[in-house]
């Protein structure tokens, strides 16, 4: 590597120098394996066997003509990876849309970043908004909120070993994550929370700094009065599952099955843990939420109004709702 270079500073990251060795790990998968029953055939609730190759794809074969058959190209899907090469992309979406005549295929990256560069545009205005990795060498305080930095940004981590290691009385780590991993080797406090909480979390922070006898001296506010703007949205926007008006539901091209899933799609009843933060709305626990469509519809509030949404989110409150299981 090259020591002048400023992020990784002449290392080489770890996940790519020892990428080869995969190739010859013990427990890497040779040969395909298959669910089969006793007799040998294909069960859902067997036991993996391993097969040839031709088996494995002569079973493909079956269940994906099967899907066709039954409910045409909307019957087939590939969640595909977001590591792909440009090769293997192209080949996946020319079978995919060229072959099966489904446009159903998306990589991880957008289930990913679909959400999360929405939330950046409307937050920053701009898509990925990058931070500045001269501050870890100038921070006492890392935290790494749902980030396993220590296995997934390697580089970035190895500063903030060095940073925490150069001055581990002052220097802190924090590590919020839904699991425990390797990040939570050097986190000095760690908390663990349940899945989809964040956003009660982040309003407990945020509750915390505005709700405090000297806020008014800790805020900026001539940040904040420059440069942030404090909006709303409509509560319960779907995304993208209340389809009273689709086509197919008018058709009726769905199985009994399938619109009981629907049914529930839509609409939205509060539960006994959303209707304490709710409450600012004036929505209960049973009440059903009316579905408004548009996602990026939203519109301008005071920071009165914004304090008074926040009052919901205790410590009691966001404790019961978020507390994870270590």
């Amino acid at each position: 590597g090259d020591p002048a270079a400023p992020v990784n500073r002449g290392l080489n990251c770890i996940k790519g120098y020892f990428n080869a060795k995969i190739m010859y790990g013990a427990d890497r998968l040779k040969t395909p394996l298959l669910r089969m029953n006793d007799k040998g055939e294909f069960d859902k609730k067997g036991q993996f066997k391993p097969v040839s190759w031709k088996r494995a794809f002569d079973e493909m074969e079956v269940h994906i003509k099967k899907a066709l058959k039954a409910s045409g190209p909307e019957g087939v899907a590939v969640f595909a990876s977001g590591q792909y090469t440009v090769m293997e992309g192209y080949a996946a979406q020319k079978m995919m849309k060229g072959g099966f005549r489904s446009n159903a295929i998306d990589p991880n990256a957008r289930h990913c970043m679909a959400s999360a560069v929405v939330g950046f545009y409307q937050t920053f205005g701009i898509d990925e908004p990058s931070g500045c990795y001269d501050d870890i060498e100038l921070t006492d305080t890392v935290i790494s909120w749902g980030s396993n930095m220590a296995e997934m940004h390697p580089i970035l981590w190895s500063r903030v070993t060095d940073r925490k290691l150069s001055n581990p009385d002052k220097v802190k780590v924090v590590n919020i994550s839904t699991y425990r991993h390797r990040t939570s080797d050097l986190a000095d406090i760690e908390i663990i929370f349940s899945p989809s909480t964040d956003l009660a979390l982040w309003n407990y922070v945020a509750r915390e700094i505005v709700m405090r006898d000297d806020a008014e001296k800790i805020i900026d506010w001539d940040f904040v009065k420059k440069h942030m703007v404090f909006a709303v949205g409509p509560t319960n926007i779907g995304y993208g599952m209340r389809r009273a008006g689709e086509k197919s539901l008018k058709d009726g091209r769905y199985t009994a099955l399938e619109m009981e899933t629907i049914s529930k799609e839509m609409e939205k009843k509060v539960s006994a843990k959303e209707a304490p933060a709710l409450a600012p709305y004036g929505l209960k626990e049973g009440d059903t939420m009316k579905h408004t469509a548009g996602t990026l519809k939203h519109w301008e509030i005071s920071f009165e109004e914004y304090k008074k949404s926040l009052e919901p989110y205790t410590l009691d409150y966001v404790a019961k709702i978020a507390k994870g299981d270590p």
